[in-house]
């Protein structure tokens, strides 16, 4: 099972030639870590009568890479991680995009208001297979496919900022983490 996550980890990071580097040079980047609460698969799980409640989830953490393409709108990648213990972990990585819909660049406090989007993959691990191995259960472990909507963000900050958001997902219907914005060599147009 490590392997096949070692794999689709390597997979994940190839993606990343799907951003365009030679064009990468004309704005910014942005690294974030991030922790979210009830992961669409925490509630399903939960749904599921014959389950525990969604508190055996160790909650997502996720890593993200951001580049934007102008002022308003970003590319990128996200991975996230999950642990449910009385189900399986999944691994996710998605690309994914965000707009920009409210920011105060001028003022001593900056907030910016965004929504995004992303469709990706996540491994899965079904522990049930582990725990009897002479129970008919079938073995559910696999690529599937992920992503999260989220309608509603909020970064407050410049270069280093907090943010939180709200959606629906792989990642949680509510995430926050830190994030830190940096240039990109030879950056054409500019943002504050």
């Amino acid at each position: 099972m490590m392997q096949r996550k070692i794999y689709i980890f390597c997979l994940a990071l190839s993606m990343f030639g799907f951003i365009p580097f030679s064009q990468a040079q004309k704005g910014k980047s942005e690294i974030s870590v991030a922790y979210g609460l009830y992961s669409a698969y925490s509630l399903v799980d939960h749904a599921n009568g014959s389950r525990p409640p969604y508190t055996n989830s160790s909650g997502v953490g996720m890593l993200n890479y951001k580049y934007y393409l102008t002022k308003k709108l970003t590319i990128g990648m996200g991975f996230g991680y999950e642990n449910i213990s009385s189900w399986g972990s999944f691994l996710s990585f998605t690309p994914e995009f965000t707009y920009t819909y409210f920011d105060n660049p001028q003022d001593r406090i900056r907030v910016k208001l965004y929504g995004g989007a992303s469709l990706g993959m996540t491994v899965f691990d079904d522990f049930f297979v582990y725990r009897d191995i002479y129970a008919h259960h079938t073995d559910e472990s696999g690529a599937k496919v992920t992503g999260h909507i989220t309608p509603f963000g909020m970064r407050i900050g410049r270069k280093l900022g907090g943010f939180v958001e709200l959606g629906l997902g792989y990642k949680g219907l509510f995430n926050f983490g830190a994030s830190y914005r940096f240039k990109t060599h030879g950056r054409t147009h500019t943002e504050q």
